[in-house]
Protein backbone atom coordinates (compact mmCIF):
# COMPACT_ATOMS: atom_id res chain seq x y z
CA UNK A 1 0.00 0.00 0.00
CA UNK A 2 1.59 3.24 -1.18
CA UNK A 3 0.78 6.50 0.56
CA UNK A 4 -0.78 9.27 -1.53
CA UNK A 5 0.04 12.98 -1.54
CA UNK A 6 -2.10 16.09 -1.88
CA UNK A 7 -1.70 19.85 -1.73
CA UNK A 8 -4.09 22.00 0.31
CA UNK A 9 -4.54 25.79 0.15
CA UNK A 10 -1.85 25.76 -2.59
CA UNK A 11 0.85 25.39 0.09
CA UNK A 12 0.32 22.54 2.54
CA UNK A 13 1.51 19.10 1.48
CA UNK A 14 0.04 16.10 3.24
CA UNK A 15 0.52 12.38 2.77
CA UNK A 16 -2.76 10.50 3.11
CA UNK A 17 -4.51 7.18 2.83
CA UNK A 18 -8.22 6.46 2.45
CA UNK A 19 -9.93 3.80 4.57
CA UNK A 20 -10.61 0.35 3.16
CA UNK A 21 -14.36 0.99 3.36
CA UNK A 22 -16.53 4.10 3.16
CA UNK A 23 -16.04 6.28 6.22
CA UNK A 24 -16.38 9.87 7.40
CA UNK A 25 -13.92 9.38 10.27
CA UNK A 26 -10.76 11.45 9.83
CA UNK A 27 -7.42 11.52 11.64
CA UNK A 28 -4.82 14.25 11.11
CA UNK A 29 -1.29 13.57 12.37
CA UNK A 30 0.85 16.44 13.70
CA UNK A 31 4.61 16.04 13.97
CA UNK A 32 6.93 17.05 16.73
CA UNK A 33 9.74 19.51 16.09
CA UNK A 34 12.15 18.72 14.59
CA UNK A 35 11.42 15.35 13.05
CA UNK A 36 11.67 13.48 9.79
CA UNK A 37 8.25 13.35 8.10
CA UNK A 38 7.91 9.58 7.95
CA UNK A 39 4.69 8.19 9.35
CA UNK A 40 3.85 5.51 6.78
CA UNK A 41 3.28 2.79 9.38
CA UNK A 42 0.90 5.03 11.30
CA UNK A 43 -0.92 6.04 8.11
CA UNK A 44 -1.44 2.39 7.22
CA UNK A 45 -2.45 1.59 10.80
CA UNK A 46 -5.29 4.12 10.81
CA UNK A 47 -6.36 3.31 7.26
CA UNK A 48 -6.81 -0.34 8.20
CA UNK A 49 -8.85 0.77 11.23
CA UNK A 50 -11.34 2.55 8.97
CA UNK A 51 -10.08 6.15 9.04
CA UNK A 52 -9.13 8.67 6.43
CA UNK A 53 -5.69 9.67 7.67
CA UNK A 54 -3.57 12.70 6.77
CA UNK A 55 0.00 13.54 7.76
CA UNK A 56 0.70 17.19 7.05
CA UNK A 57 3.90 19.15 6.68
CA UNK A 58 3.44 22.49 8.42
CA UNK A 59 3.67 25.55 6.21
CA UNK A 60 7.30 26.47 5.67
CA UNK A 61 8.59 22.96 6.43
CA UNK A 62 9.79 20.16 4.20
CA UNK A 63 7.75 20.05 0.95
CA UNK A 64 5.12 22.62 1.99
CA UNK A 65 5.29 26.21 0.84
CA UNK A 66 4.96 29.33 2.97
CA UNK A 67 6.83 30.49 6.05
CA UNK A 68 7.06 28.41 9.21
CA UNK A 69 5.56 30.08 12.30
CA UNK A 70 4.32 33.09 10.40
CA UNK A 71 0.92 31.92 11.62
CA UNK A 72 0.08 29.55 14.46
CA UNK A 73 0.57 25.95 13.18
CA UNK A 74 -2.94 24.76 14.10
CA UNK A 75 -4.21 26.94 11.25
CA UNK A 76 -2.56 24.51 8.81
CA UNK A 77 -4.65 21.68 10.26
CA UNK A 78 -7.87 23.71 10.15
CA UNK A 79 -7.15 24.72 6.55
CA UNK A 80 -6.91 21.06 5.55
CA UNK A 81 -10.20 20.26 7.30
CA UNK A 82 -11.80 23.19 5.48
CA UNK A 83 -10.73 21.86 2.06
CA UNK A 84 -11.66 18.19 2.51
CA UNK A 85 -15.33 18.57 1.46
CA UNK A 86 -14.32 20.80 -1.46
CA UNK A 87 -12.21 18.04 -2.96
CA UNK A 88 -8.50 17.34 -3.29
CA UNK A 89 -6.28 15.51 -5.76
CA UNK A 90 -3.58 12.89 -5.38
CA UNK A 91 -0.38 14.33 -6.77
CA UNK A 92 0.88 10.97 -8.02
CA UNK A 93 -1.91 9.95 -10.38
CA UNK A 94 -4.41 12.83 -10.34
CA UNK A 95 -7.23 10.85 -8.72
CA UNK A 96 -9.75 13.13 -7.05
CA UNK A 97 -11.22 12.68 -3.58
CA UNK A 98 -13.83 14.40 -1.45
CA UNK A 99 -14.49 13.78 2.24
CA UNK A 100 -17.21 15.12 4.50
CA UNK A 101 -15.32 15.70 7.77
CA UNK A 102 -18.00 14.74 10.32
CA UNK A 103 -15.66 13.17 12.87
CA UNK A 104 -12.19 14.72 12.97
CA UNK A 105 -9.52 13.63 15.44
CA UNK A 106 -6.21 15.48 15.60
CA UNK A 107 -3.29 13.45 16.97
CA UNK A 108 0.07 14.98 17.84
CA UNK A 109 3.18 14.55 19.96
CA UNK A 110 5.43 17.15 21.61
CA UNK A 111 5.26 20.27 19.38
CA UNK A 112 2.55 18.45 17.44
CA UNK A 113 0.78 17.85 20.74
CA UNK A 114 0.62 21.62 21.20
CA UNK A 115 -0.78 21.87 17.67
CA UNK A 116 -3.44 19.29 18.48
CA UNK A 117 -4.41 21.05 21.73
CA UNK A 118 -4.73 24.37 19.93
CA UNK A 119 -7.00 22.65 17.39
CA UNK A 120 -9.26 21.54 20.25
CA UNK A 121 -10.63 25.09 20.36
CA UNK A 122 -12.32 24.53 17.00
CA UNK A 123 -15.82 23.07 16.64
CA UNK A 124 -14.54 21.28 13.52
CA UNK A 125 -12.40 19.02 15.71
CA UNK A 126 -14.28 16.40 17.74
CA UNK A 127 -11.38 14.65 19.50
CA UNK A 128 -7.73 15.38 20.28
CA UNK A 129 -5.07 12.88 21.36
CA UNK A 130 -1.72 14.27 22.51
CA UNK A 131 1.48 12.45 23.48
CA UNK A 132 3.95 14.33 25.70
CA UNK A 133 2.48 17.64 24.52
CA UNK A 134 4.08 21.00 25.02
CA UNK A 135 1.56 23.15 26.91
CA UNK A 136 3.63 26.19 27.92
CA UNK A 137 6.65 27.58 26.08
CA UNK A 138 7.75 29.46 29.21
CA UNK A 139 8.25 26.28 31.23
CA UNK A 140 11.96 25.30 31.36
CA UNK A 141 13.06 22.03 29.79
CA UNK A 142 15.68 19.88 31.50
CA UNK A 143 17.28 18.69 28.26
CA UNK A 144 16.13 21.24 25.65
CA UNK A 145 16.13 24.88 26.81
CA UNK A 146 14.09 26.76 24.24
CA UNK A 147 16.83 29.07 22.97
CA UNK A 148 19.20 26.12 22.50
CA UNK A 149 16.41 24.08 20.89
CA UNK A 150 15.69 26.80 18.31
CA UNK A 151 19.39 27.22 17.51
CA UNK A 152 19.83 23.48 16.98
CA UNK A 153 16.95 23.37 14.51
CA UNK A 154 18.31 26.31 12.55
CA UNK A 155 21.81 24.85 12.44
CA UNK A 156 20.93 21.20 11.83
CA UNK A 157 17.87 21.15 9.60
CA UNK A 158 18.65 24.12 7.35
CA UNK A 159 15.89 24.63 4.77
CA UNK A 160 13.68 21.89 6.18
CA UNK A 161 12.27 24.57 8.55
CA UNK A 162 12.11 27.88 6.69
CA UNK A 163 11.40 30.67 9.13
CA UNK A 164 12.78 33.99 10.34
CA UNK A 165 14.45 35.03 13.57
CA UNK A 166 11.36 37.14 14.28
CA UNK A 167 9.10 34.09 14.00
CA UNK A 168 11.32 31.95 16.23
CA UNK A 169 11.37 34.72 18.81
CA UNK A 170 7.57 34.59 18.99
CA UNK A 171 7.87 31.17 20.65
CA UNK A 172 10.23 32.59 23.27
CA UNK A 173 7.68 35.21 24.34
CA UNK A 174 5.11 32.62 25.44
CA UNK A 175 2.39 34.71 23.82
CA UNK A 176 2.26 32.85 20.51
CA UNK A 177 1.06 29.29 19.85
CA UNK A 178 0.87 28.54 23.58
CA UNK A 179 -1.94 26.23 24.80
CA UNK A 180 -1.75 27.45 28.42
CA UNK A 181 -3.02 30.83 27.22
CA UNK A 182 -6.23 29.24 25.92
CA UNK A 183 -7.45 27.02 28.76
CA UNK A 184 -10.84 28.76 28.78
CA UNK A 185 -11.33 27.96 25.08
CA UNK A 186 -10.59 24.23 25.19
CA UNK A 187 -13.26 21.65 26.00
CA UNK A 188 -11.30 19.07 27.97
CA UNK A 189 -13.95 16.40 27.39
CA UNK A 190 -12.60 15.94 23.88
CA UNK A 191 -8.93 15.75 24.91
CA UNK A 192 -6.86 12.67 25.82
CA UNK A 193 -3.23 13.15 26.92
CA UNK A 194 -0.46 10.60 27.54
CA UNK A 195 2.72 11.54 29.39
CA UNK A 196 5.57 9.86 31.27
CA UNK A 197 7.05 10.81 34.64
CA UNK A 198 10.59 10.37 33.33
CA UNK A 199 10.13 12.69 30.34
CA UNK A 200 13.12 15.06 30.48
CA UNK A 201 12.18 17.02 27.36
CA UNK A 202 8.78 18.18 28.66
CA UNK A 203 8.15 17.88 32.39
CA UNK A 204 4.89 16.13 33.21
CA UNK A 205 3.84 18.46 36.06
CA UNK A 206 2.78 21.47 33.92
CA UNK A 207 1.00 19.09 31.54
CA UNK A 208 -0.86 17.39 34.38
CA UNK A 209 -1.91 20.76 35.80
CA UNK A 210 -3.03 21.93 32.38
CA UNK A 211 -5.19 18.83 31.94
CA UNK A 212 -6.78 19.34 35.36
CA UNK A 213 -7.66 22.92 34.49
CA UNK A 214 -9.41 22.00 31.23
CA UNK A 215 -10.89 18.71 32.53
CA UNK A 216 -9.04 16.49 30.05
CA UNK A 217 -8.33 12.78 30.41
CA UNK A 218 -4.71 12.50 31.54
CA UNK A 219 -2.86 9.17 31.54
CA UNK A 220 0.51 9.23 33.30
CA UNK A 221 3.01 6.44 32.76
CA UNK A 222 5.88 5.80 35.20
CA UNK A 223 8.39 5.29 32.40
CA UNK A 224 8.66 5.86 28.69
CA UNK A 225 10.55 9.11 28.28
CA UNK A 226 9.38 11.54 25.63
CA UNK A 227 6.55 9.81 23.76
CA UNK A 228 6.39 9.88 19.97
CA UNK A 229 3.35 9.25 17.80
CA UNK A 230 4.48 5.68 17.18
CA UNK A 231 3.46 4.82 20.75
CA UNK A 232 -0.14 4.91 19.62
CA UNK A 233 0.24 1.64 17.73
CA UNK A 234 1.20 -0.26 20.87
CA UNK A 235 -1.70 -2.19 22.35
CA UNK A 236 -1.46 -0.61 25.81
CA UNK A 237 -2.01 2.80 24.23
CA UNK A 238 -4.24 1.95 21.27
CA UNK A 239 -7.04 0.30 23.21
CA UNK A 240 -7.35 3.47 25.32
CA UNK A 241 -7.30 5.68 22.24
CA UNK A 242 -9.85 3.46 20.50
CA UNK A 243 -12.17 3.59 23.49
CA UNK A 244 -11.78 7.38 23.65
CA UNK A 245 -12.57 7.82 19.95
CA UNK A 246 -15.77 5.81 20.29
Amino acid sequence: MHTLRAKFKNEIIAEFLPPKHNSDKIVILCDGLPTLPNKKKLLKFFSKKGFWVFHLRYRGTWESGGEFLQNSPEQDVLDIIDELPKGFKDGWNGDKYKVNPKEVCVVGSSFGGATALMCARSDLVKKVVAFSPLVDWTEPSEEEPLDKFVEQIKNSFYNAYRSTDKNWQKLLTGKFFNPINHINEIDGKKVLVFHAKDDKIINFNPVQNFCKKIGATFILKKKGGHFSLSKLMRFGFWWKVRKFLK
